[in-house]
């Protein structure tokens, strides 16, 4: 009951650090979380050789590896946002698989801890647990893990290099903005941070896609994130997908990057398989059509 007892903690933010006994309790019962990579992801030979319980001990460590991500829930959509940051208590646990065997060989994690704990990397905290998940083997400011980290701020410092349009282990459907494919003449990803979203929707006629896995048929709730400007909104949108099509009105939320999140309707996978999810404008009414940051299916559940 104890490890119970801490998964539902780690489950949400945390208001203290876990203890070394809560963090095992992660670890060993990661498949209850959020696993964000769908099949294991090619791990470079310099981070393989940094992710290394030999690292620690100072020898050299060779082979192939590849890696699974697993988060807590309020790390899981914050990892699919280029600029996304995460709320204390965001945990993150990458398991290194052997390339050849898929065996585990061990596991690296980061804790979001309380502002000004480590303000160099983001306050993160860093800890590496060995094969079996029974023991963390260190944990804390990690030079070692840092150096790495350190170099994506824009992520704060979570690199993010596995982030596609997926479906996560708890059936959530990610289509983010950054990872949308743009038909047309004006239509663009913009990559500001104050911006970060699909935008300059100036002709009707454009329009955007993702392509990505169901793993998971069934019915979803179309979740999405809009702004748009003052006076422009009214215009009607069609998300198609699946042979089927919801259309929604565009609100007028004050500013173009003034975001609100929408419920807005369903779309039902009747099998597993590849699938396209289209957005298109049928009026635009206003300067632009709206802003887009992402769409984000949940499962309903029977």
């Amino acid at each position: 009951m104890k490890h119970a007892v801490a998964l539902i903690c780690l489950a949400a933010p945390l208001a203290a650090a876990p203890t070394d006994v809560e963090l095992l309790a992660f670890v060993k019962e990661r498949g209850r979380q959020e696993r964000v990579t769908p099949a294991p992801v090619k791990m470079a030979k310099a981070v393989a050789e940094r992710c290394s319980i030999d690292a620690v001990l100072g020898k050299r460590t060779h082979g192939a590896a590849a890696f699974h991500v697993y988060a807590n829930e309020p790390a899981a959509l914050p990892i699919f946002d280029p600029w996304g940051s995460f709320p204390e208590g965001s945990l993150v646990l990458k398991e290194k698989l052997g390339r050849d065997d898929g065996a585990t060989q061990l596991f690296t994690g980061m804790l979001k801890r309380e502002r000004g704990y480590f303000p160099e990397c983001g306050d993160w905290e860093f800890f590496t647990v060995d094969a079996a998940a029974t023991r963390i083997v260190e944990r804390g400011k990690i030079a070692r893990c840092a150096e790495c980290h350190e170099d994506y701020p824009k992520g704060d410092h979570v690199t993010k290099v596995y982030a596609a349009p997926v479906q996560l282990s708890g059936g959530r459907i990610v289509l983010h903005a950054s990872t949308a494919e743009v038909h047309g003449e004006k239509l663009q990803y913009e990559e500001k941070e104050v911006k970060n979203t699909l935008g300059f929707w100036v002709n009707a006629a454009d329009h955007a896609s993702w392509e990505f896995e169901v793993m998971q048929p069934g019915t979803y709730e179309i979740h999405l994130w809009q702004g748009c400007g003052k006076g422009s909104g009214g215009a009607e949108v069609a998300i198609g997908c699946a042979g089927r099509t919801c259309r929604f009105t565009v609100e007028d939320t004050g500013h173009f990057q003034n975001f609100k999140e929408r419920k807005i309707g369903t779309l039902r996978f009747d099998k597993a398989g590849p699938q396209v999810l289209e957005v298109k404008a049928l009026s635009k009414p206003g300067v632009a059509v709206m802003d887009l940051r992402q769409i984000v299916l949940v499962p309903v559940k029977p």
